[in-house]
């Protein structure tokens, strides 16, 4: 399949899990902490430890929000995913390849305090049954993998049955904090060794909210601004944490990739990390010589959303060599059926700049 010529490969498309997959993949001495609540207002409330999931869900506040979300027809899309619907979606947007990410699973997941036991088990639940969906057609869907920041050693556990005994093409981390604890402090090196030994990609990808210091909890009445600063705002902070903090020097065969935050923000965040290290930057503690520019352009990927106009000042700034495509079917805020029309409609991004963003980057990425 070609689009105007075009191969495509989407960075970041998701799945929408089905109900049953905790019952059917989880470990049975865990299933009684996974309950499903009574159905409100046609969504069956799903519940963690006790926690509602989405969080926050059943406070008025939020409830207003996310009933706004659930008014729109696109909403119909966020219903279990089979595997040829998604089939279905990427022959109508013109997807050769999808790289598969969760979607509900992680707000489970990502819960300070969590057991960690509890947080593995939903994790290899997680990263058996997306296999098995993506066994519809592996050439196509390629699975990508949950690990439990909790614990560094069960997060390196989990990375490696994946990644080795699943075939997953990436590790998925949350953009924002577990249990208060910054992605560049050293108790996660061993993850980062492990990654980096594997050579598969870390990538990060927000949430809307989260049980966790999560920006997003200020704004619960807001969806507007809490998805503003949930995902683009939250993985400023990822991308500064990592080339600030010695992550990309200590480990300088890691890939790491920040999807679903936009991207156009990238070149002033930069500017504005190098102007502050140049400065303050601590040479000693962090092992980090090389400015973050330098370290992102040399390690990291960013995605860059369809419609997403400004992306042409990334690429002025920047060079095109680090820009992945993200669609982010089938959620209701993509541009499906038209988001990779949208893109090649970009007039001011070069054939080359669109081939290398739709196909060749996320290849390297990858390692496809």
């Amino acid at each position: 399949m070609a689009k105007q010529g075009f191969r495509i490969m989407d960075s970041d498309l998701h799945v929408i899990e089905p109900r049953n997959l905790w019952e059917d993949y989880l470990d049975p001495k865990f299933r009684g902490r996974l309950t499903r609540g009574p159905d409100y207002q046609g969504q069956i409330r799903a519940h963690v430890d006790g926690k509602v999931l989405p969080p926050y869900a059943d406070r008025p506040e939020r409830e207003r929000a996310w009933s706004i979300r659930r008014s729109r027809p696109e909403w119909d899309r966020m219903r279990p995913t089979e595997a040829k619907a998604a089939l279905e979606a990427m022959d109508i947007e013109g997807v050769d390849v999808g790289i598969v990410f969760r979607t509900w699973a992680s707000q489970a997941i990502n819960v300070d305090g969590l057991e960690p036991a509890f947080a593995a088990a939903m994790c290899r639940a997680w990263n058996r049954w997306i296999v098995d969906f993506c066994s519809e057609s592996p050439e196509r869907l390629k699975p990508s993998a949950l690990v439990p920041l909790q614990d560094v050693e069960g997060a390196i556990a989990e990375a490696r049955f994946a990644v080795h005994d699943r075939g997953a093409v990436t590790l998925v981390l949350p953009s924002h904090l577990i249990n208060g604890r910054p992605l560049y402090d050293k108790y996660y090196d061993p993850l980062w060794a492990a990654a980096q030994d594997m050579d598969v990609t870390v990538s990060f990808h927000g949430n809307h909210a989260a049980y966790a210091e999560h920006l997003a909890k200020r704004y619960l009445d807001n969806l507007v601004l809490g998805q503003a600063v949930g995902q683009p705002i939250e993985m400023m902070l990822t991308v500064g944490a990592v080339v600030t903090g010695g992550v990309l020097s200590r480990f300088p065969r890691l890939r790491m990739a920040f999807l679903e935050g936009n991207c156009a923000w990238l070149p002033w965040w930069l500017w504005a990390l190098d102007e502050r290290w140049e400065v303050w930057g601590d040479r000693e503690l962090f092992q980090q010589h090389d400015k973050p520019s330098d370290l992102f352009r040399r390690q990291c990927f960013i995605s860059v959303e369809p419609e997403e106009e400004l992306s042409k000042h990334v690429v002025a700034e920047l060079g095109d060599d680090n820009l992945v495509l993200s669609t982010d079917w089938p959620h209701d805020d993509s541009r499906f059926p038209h988001a990779i029309d949208e893109f090649l409609g970009q007039t001011a991004l070069s054939a080359e700049t669109k081939r290398k963003t739709l196909w060749d980057n996320c290849a390297r990425l990858y390692k496809l």
